[in-house]
């Protein structure tokens, strides 16, 4: 698919192809496949490159956010609209990226730098907007709760993930690859497990993306239809159920973990040395 300006297109599923294995349902049911169809559209037109994608969704975001400033009902719902769009948009580079095989470190880098600072302007934005027009105090509050929760995720969601990186590279015969807290699974959240995994929904069902989605694409929406005072609800609801979905990671992690180092603890004993026969040469009669 290089050269030129324009290439041949790609099927529908080729592009699934460059789905993640795992994602959130967020992305899964209400992304992925207006994405998809995006990809088509867009994978035969070279001059459309993954960094100017990346740099177009940081703009739609930046969009969001002067709409989110404005506070008021029509702006609200335009700032989720078009916050929706920039993580759609944000979606399709990758992958196109993938598509074409022509990712890059740099691309990967600004991809990154760019949806931090689009979804911490629309933070800014949408507590300032909504504090200046009612001068509750309680929305700074928030904005400050939910920039440490998005911190806090990001910080752990990244150590976990070098961690497991570094398990699976581990030589031993420990339980590098396994899930030591999905065997230990109830059995109806095993089956729940399955059934979600089939679909490439993940089981962490709030996570990073769901929480974003509520700031920026629920909380605007409801606050628009039932007043200002509906967002500190839709973040609290979405802040308590990101802690507990966490949480619950991080426990099944910890056994993991934990089950990982036994084994690599075994896998590191040296092996037992021989024991040598004592050979009693005494009479018979004073043996014992």
């Amino acid at each position: 698919m290089r050269g030129g300006g324009r290439v041949a297109g790609v099927t529908l599923e080729q592009v699934r192809g460059t789905y993640k294995k795992r994602d959130s349902w967020w992305t899964v049911l209400l992304v992925d496949p207006l994405a998809g169809r995006l990809v088509q559209l867009i994978v035969p037109h070279r001059w459309i490159t993954p960094t100017r994608l990346t740099v177009a969704a940081f703009l739609l975001g930046i969009g969001a956010a002067a709409a989110f400033l404005q506070a008021e009902p029509a702006w609200l719902v335009a700032g989720a609209v078009l916050y929706y769009v920039s993580f759609t948009v944000d979606c399709v580079d990758g992958k196109i990226a993938r598509l074409r095989g022509d990712g890059t470190v740099f691309g990967s880098w600004l991809d990154f730098l760019l949806d931090r600072l689009r979804a911490f302007l629309a933070v800014l934005a949408l507590f300032t907007g909504q504090y200046l027009a009612t001068g509750n105090d309680l929305f700074l509050f928030t904005a400050v709760v939910v920039v440490f929760l998005a911190l806090i995720g990001y910080l752990n969601g990244a150590e976990i993930d070098q961690i497991r990186r570094r398990m699976l590279r581990g030589d031993s015969g420990a339980t590098a690859g396994g899930d030591a807290g999905a065997a230990a699974m109830p059995t109806v959240l095993a089956r729940i497990r399955r059934v979600l995994h089939r679909h490439r929904i993940r089981m962490n069902l709030v996570s990073g993306v769901e929480f974003e989605m509520a700031l920026f694409v629920v909380a605007p929406l409801v606050a628009a239809a039932a007043g200002p005072a509906a967002i500190l609800v839709v973040v609290a609801v979405a802040a308590a159920l990101l802690v507990v979905f966490e949480a619950a990671l991080m426990a099944r992690f910890g056994r993991t973990a934990r089950s990982y180092d036994r084994g690599v603890g075994s896998a590191r004993l040296p092996a037992p040395r021989a024991t040598t026969a004592v050979v009693d040469n005494r009479p018979r009669h004073q043996a014992g």
